[in-house]
């Protein structure tokens, strides 16, 4: 998919590397050979990584073993470089739903009271801004091609997002480029999906950022 260079300096062997780790992604789910990564959290970010065999990507961080990564089949590889090809697919593609009527329905949701066990504890900034979301696995492999979005709000900790169709996959890679806003691109995981009319309300918490 995505061709880069990969430094194989300071890697350690995977055949003699015993992962014991619970976020651990040892395979790729696609061809099934070791990539030796690990999922992102909020002090270690997220970066693309491709499967050498399959060429499926990942946002992930590698394993380490005694300071030096584990070398699987995943390399790293410029997360630019990924998402300029996901956006090509996306150059023709048109937003179905409205603008007014996204602003109508943000509106709508200012005056509601937000109640569940998934509440965001940060103060939500209402905000309707076009995104591009890629959808992932629960391998965090890109798993569907990417979509353009909107946002309906966005707080320290998560995301509200508005789009004609529902997005089954359980974590979203957020772009915020064709926005215009200096943000970093960040995994979101889902944590709910209502329908609003024909359209759908996917909303969830950040996991991490993912370096450029």
């Amino acid at each position: 998919m995505v061709q880069d260079s990969v430094v194989d300096e300071g890697y350690a062997d995977s055949s003699a590397a015993v992962c014991e780790l619970d976020d651990a992604i040892e395979r790729c789910g696609s061809c099934c050979t070791p990539v030796m990564l690990r999922r992102p959290n909020s002090s270690s970010p997220a970066s693309a990584w491709l499967c050498r065999r399959c060429g499926s990507v990942f946002f992930a961080r590698p394993q380490e073993q005694d300071g030096k990564l584990v070398r699987g089949v995943a390399k790293p590889v410029s997360y630019h470089e990924v998402m300029k090809e996901l956006n090509i697919h996306l150059a023709s593609a048109s937003q179905t739903v409205s603008r007014r009527d996204v602003m109508r329905l943000v509106e709508c949701f200012a005056n509601r009271k937000f109640m569940g066990t998934d509440t965001r504890c940060q103060q939500r900034h209402i905000v309707a801004a076009p995104v591009t979301v890629v959808p992932l696995g629960g391998d965090l492999r890109i798993a569907a091609p990417a979509e353009r979005v909107l946002t309906l709000n966005v707080s320290g900790g998560g995301a509200a997002l508005f789009h004609t169709r529902r997005i089954p996959q359980p974590y979203l890679a957020i772009d915020f480029t064709y926005a215009g806003v200096n943000l970093l691109p960040v995994i979101l995981e889902t944590t709910r999906v209502r329908q609003v009319g024909n359209s759908f309300e996917i909303a969830g918490r950040f996991v991490s950022r993912i370096t450029p």
